[in-house]
């Protein structure tokens, strides 16, 4: 899933002049989906105190999605960068902490 957000996150920014409003939020919206489900998933384990930083940026944004949304294209461009990156390093993280199976 990480890696189809990914790669909408990226046609995103090739078209971002031609993105309305509502494609914006829908983007936003879907980045957002993808946090609570890393939280939830490969963070469901680990004490709530170690996620404050999560959960702060999940609500963080969840409040100024229509701020995020109304920015002009170059610093909305970087937001996209910097969200792409997380959601990498996010997924890198998750798949290295499953064990891998050993079959004797």
């Amino acid at each position: 899933m990480a890696t189809t957000l990914i790669t909408e996150i990226q046609q995103a920014q090739t078209r971002l002049p031609l993105l309305s409003r509502a494609d914006r939020g829908a983007l936003i919206v879907r980045i957002l989906r993808e946090l609570n489900t890393h939280r939830r998933e490969a963070l469901g384990h680990v004490p709530t105190e170690r996620c404050v930083w999560i959960d702060k940026l999940i609500a963080s944004v969840s409040s100024t999605i229509s701020q995020i949304v109304d920015m002009p294209d170059a610093e909305f461009n970087r937001v996209l960068n910097e969200f792409e990156k997380l959601i990498a390093t996010l997924d890198g993280i998750s798949h290295a902490e499953k064990p891998s199976t050993t079959i004797h």
